[in-house]
C-alpha cells in the first residue's frame, strides 16, 4: 500500500512542477529573486486586475443640438405669431442628420426683411437663408454649433465626475477622448 501511495504522490508532484514550468516558464535562477523574476516576466496582469478600469463613453451630441434647436424652433413659431409674419409650414426637414436646421416654407416676399430682422434679433445664434419659392433655412452657425457640442460633452464629463467621485474611487482620471468622448 505504501509503494502504491509513493508512486502517486510523485506523479502529483511532477504534475504539479510541469504545470507550474508551463505557467511561470524555467526561472534563470533558483533563488529567490529568480523566481520572482520568472514570475513577473511570464504574467503580466491586465488593468483590471492592476485594479482599475478603461471605459469610453460616446456622448450623443446630437440629442444636444436637437434639444437646442426644437427650442429655437417653438421661440420662432411664438415670435412669428406675435409679429403677424405669415407662413405655410415650419418645421427641421433632417433631424437626424442635420438637427441644427430649420426650414421656413411660405414667407411672403414683402415679409422677407421682416423675418431676416426677426432671425437677427431673437436668434442670434442661427443664420438665415433664402431657397426656392419663398423658402428660407434657419441654421445654426458653425461655432455656435461647436460650442454647443463642446459643452454637451463636457457636461457629460462632469456629471461622471460626480458619480465616481461619490464613490471614492481614488485618483479617477476622467478626460476627453476624441469629438464626443
Amino acid at each position: 500500500m505504501n509503494k502504491n501511495l509513493g508512486w502517486k504522490l510523485i506523479v502529483i508532484v511532477v504534475t504539479l512542477l510541469v504545470f507550474l514550468f508551463g505557467i511561470f516558464g524555467v526561472p534563470q535562477s533558483w533563488s529567490g529573486q529568480g523566481l520572482l523574476a520568472a514570475l513577473e516576466h511570464r504574467i503580466s496582469l491586465g488593468l483590471d486586475l492592476k485594479g482599475g478600469t478603461h471605459l469610453i463613453l460616446q456622448v450623443q451630441v446630437n440629442d444636444a443640438v436637437n434639444v437646442d434647436s426644437d427650442n429655437a424652433l417653438e421661440r420662432l413659431k411664438a415670435q412669428l405669431r406675435s409679429h403677424k409674419i405669415t407662413y405655410s409650414e415650419i418645421s427641421k426637414p433632417d433631424a437626424a442628420n442635420n438637427p441644427d436646421q430649420i426650414l421656413i416654407k411660405g414667407v411672403p416676399p414683402e415679409q422677407s426683411s421682416s423675418l431676416r430682422s426677426l432671425v437677427d434679433d431673437n436668434l442670434p445664434e442661427y443664420s438665415l437663408a433664402s431657397g426656392l419659392e419663398n423658402t428660407w433655412t434657419v441654421s445654426m452657425k458653425p461655432q455656435a454649433l461647436a460650442e454647443l457640442k463642446r459643452r454637451a460633452v463636457s457636461q457629460a464629463i462632469e456629471t461622471i465626475r460626480n458619480r465616481i467621485d461619490q464613490l471614492g474611487v481614488s485618483e479617477p482620471i476622467i478626460e476627453e477622448h476624441g469629438l464626443g468622448q
